[in-house]
């Protein structure tokens, strides 16, 4: 069998933000204002000239009257809140969906870690991704390729050479999980390698505030049914640096976290990704060494034809 991309790989693949306070600070004026005062005399020829003097100097230093300070309102609307130095929820999400709309394919090399309750390890993987639900995954062994899984987003299937097998089964969460160690469905793998979280929250409902270091913003957006998704940005560039889903319970139950942006092809891309399923103790890692950005990739990469001499084991059927 032909491999028409030199990939290298991903075998772990899945698992289920300094801001500047423009806080109120009291202009100068406004400090003079405070220390300004007027003196009269309670009687005498000075009197008047001394009232108009120090009328003339309250004037000059610009004590002026002002309304009271109001305290900020954390953004829920369209708008910032002024002085607040917070920015609406749409500011946020408007690169992350504008990024999301710009990507819709990567090849690229990365190193891998992942760890469960049972074992951890190191693989060097390519990956080829067409959004929103294509993925090639190429282990490599210091022989050649180990292992070969593709998913079109219907089918999936991994071919072990050593083995001389061909494992075929639909694309669901439990099978990508016999072979990638985490369970995800073809679409959430995808945005993982892409790195996207799996949904993009709207932007009704949603509250930002800053984070804990007040060097970042976090926005906090409920779902149906209960829990709530929240993500974490840069304040700085605005680059997403964590999506956290919580449950009823306010439990982070999953968390990604991105980091090390590079420009790549006039897109800022996140080299180093890393999911935590809480509730199933897997950790997934990926470190890009390489990524090439919106390649024509053809759908065959997606697909993996019979080869001759190689037995072929349904998922869905031969095992439980």
């Amino acid at each position: 069998m032909g491999f028409d991309l030199a990939l290298l790989s991903v075998n772990v693949l899945a698992l289920r933000g300094r801001v500047q306070h423009n806080g109120s600070l009291f202009s100068a004026a406004f400090m003079r204002s405070r220390n300004c005062r007027l003196w009269t005399l309670d009687s005498g020829p000075w009197r008047f000239a001394t009232l108009y003097v120090c009328m003339l100097v309250f004037a000059l230093s610009g004590c002026t009257p002002r309304q009271p300070l109001r305290p900020a309102v954390p953004s829920t609307t369209s708008e910032t809140s002024e002085g607040s130095g917070v920015p609406a929820a749409e500011q946020l999400l408007a690169p992350l969906q504008a990024r999301q709309q710009q990507l819709w394919s990567l090849r690229g090399l990365a190193r891998v870690t992942y760890k469960d309750s049972e074992e951890k390890g190191t693989a060097r993987q390519a990956v080829a991704v067409v959004a929103p639900d294509h993925v090639r995954v190429e282990l490599f062994s210091p022989v050649g390729i180990a292992a070969l899984v593709t998913t079109d987003g219907q089918r999936l299937a991994a071919y072990f050479p050593k083995e001389k097998t061909i494992y075929r089964g639909t694309a669901s969460a439990g099978n990508a999980a016999r072979f990638l160690r985490i369970m995800l469905s073809s679409s959430d793998i995808a945005s993982l390698l892409l790195g996207l979280p799996f949904s993009i929250p709207q932007k009704e409902n949603s509250v930002v505030h800053f984070g804990a270091d007040r060097g970042q913003y976090v926005l906090s957006v409920p779902l149906e049914g209960g829990g709530s998704q929240m993500l974490t940005f840069d304040a700085r560039n605005r680059h997403l640096l964590k999506w956290e889903e919580q449950d009823q319970q306010a439990t982070v139950i999953a968390h990604m976290t991105l980091a090390d942006y590079r420009m790549v092809q006039g897109q800022e891309f996140p080299f180093e990704i890393f999911l935590t399923d809480l509730q199933g103790g897997q950790e997934a890692g990926i470190y890009y060494e390489h990524v090439e950005l919106n390649p024509p990739l053809a759908n065959t990469l997606f697909t993996l034809a019979p080869i001759p001499s190689v037995q072929e084991i349904d998922l869905d059927v031969d095992t439980p």
